[in-house]
């Protein structure tokens, strides 16, 4: 009897296992971002940022039943009908509820598909106004804003490196057309101060060649091209060409965010005076320093910013959505909103822009600006400010 009993414990602890085993559900993240072509790093950066979360996270619990994370990766390639094809495809057939997405390029696009679903989203690199504002309750953006960049750093790298008359090449998108209208405006704000908007240049994402569009530029005298929507790639191709053409001046990029020796393979000597944000020439953090140890040794590759950005966004949404105890995104997105996070690589972090964008989905991160130096990033000791 007492071996009957013994085996019949061992059995119910089996079934209990198995039942829990089988009880256990994904958390989808769907990752619409390019995962091919010249933006393909920041994407893939993304899943493994997702990747390396998931590993922290591990098993975790949500009203009673466990549940492990699993990264939906879609190829977008920053094109808003495949992004806007992507998102169906996630929504109407893999029951994907929360994503990131990347592009400035497309968020026009998928905003109507994100509101009419009630699509959680965290938006990397999507910089205008319309992105976080209470028409989209569930959109957060992690990165910094246009307003962000341009109306709380940029005056100040102005000031550091005495910079007065700004130019602007990027690509043909919104991203680029918002940029220019913010560039202007700040340039009528600096005017007592001598700063001068004096020309742009609208190219195509793709494109290789920029000589014609610099040589228009340069005749204009500007002391800093603005670079900022452009892919990593893009902005070493255009310091090289504008430097074979003579130019002395600066660069200012929010996208240059590989180790300064990518940008030196492609530029050489004159990627010198490229300036980049969230850039840190020390680490911030030690979990900064974790994770770029931990990518380096399962991927081989140096680490970029979107590695550290999409782990941090996934701790947090998972963090949300146990106090919240429900995957329901709206609940969700307000347990997200008013809360901080003290597990951001960069330190800690949280979320702004009720003034400026009528809704509190902004992140506010203490980023830094570092400029290259011979060939390696040094600081600028210039940090963005808060967004009300």
């Amino acid at each position: 009897m007492k071996f009957v009993s013994i085996a019949s414990g061992l059995m119910a602890a089996c079934l209990a296992l198995a039942t829990q085993a089988h009880a256990q559900e994904s958390f989808k993240i769907g990752n619409l971002s390019p995962l091919s072509g010249p933006a393909a790093a920041f994407g893939i950066g993304i899943n493994r940022g997702i990747e390396l979360a998931a590993e922290d996270v591990g098993t975790f619990q949500v009203a009673g039943k466990s549940y492990k994370l699993e990264v939906v990766p879609y190829d977008t390639s920053l094109d808003p009908g495949k992004t806007v094809a992507a998102l169906n495809r996630a929504v109407l057939n893999d029951n994907v509820k929360y994503g990131f997405i990347l592009g400035a390029a497309v968020h026009g696009a998928v905003l109507p598909i994100i509101r009419q679903n009630g699509f959680f989203d965290i938006f990397m690199g999507a910089a205008g106004k319309e992105v976080t504002n209470a028409e989209n309750p569930t959109v957060f953006r992690f990165m910094a804003s246009s307003d962000q960049l341009y109306y709380t750093f940029t005056p100040e790298i102005y000031k550091k490196l005495n910079i007065k008359r700004v130019a602007f090449m990027g690509p043909n998108n919104d991203l680029g057309r918002s940029d220019v209208k913010v560039l202007k405006e700040i340039a009528t704000r600096l005017k007592g101060q001598g700063v001068e908007f004096v020309g742009e240049e609208l190219v195509e994402l793709n494109a290789k060649d920029f000589q014609a569009s610099l040589l228009r530029l340069l005749a204009k005298n500007p002391d800093v091209i603005d670079t900022n929507a452009s892919p990593t790639g893009t902005v070493g191709l255009i310091a090289k060409q504008a430097r074979e053409l003579g130019y002395k001046g600066y660069f200012i990029s929010s996208t240059a965010v590989l180790e300064a020796k990518a940008l030196v393979n492609v530029a050489g000597k004159g990627a010198d005076n490229i300036v980049a944000y969230r850039i840190w020439s020390a680490a911030p953090t030690k979990l900064y320093d974790q994770i770029a140890e931990r990518h380096q040794a399962k991927y081989k590759e140096a680490t970029l910013g979107t590695v550290w950005e999409a782990y941090a966004a996934t701790r947090w949404v998972v963090e949300a959505v146990q106090k919240a105890g429900t995957f329901d995104t709206k609940k969700v997105a307000e347990q997200l909103a008013n809360s901080t996070f003290q597990f951001h690589p960069y330190g800690p972090a949280s979320w702004g822009g009720d003034k400026t964008y009528g809704a509190r989905r902004q992140i506010q991160t203490p980023l830094p600006a570092s400029i290259i130096k011979d060939g390696v990033w040094t600081p600028l000791d210039v940090r963005m400010g808060t967004l009300e």
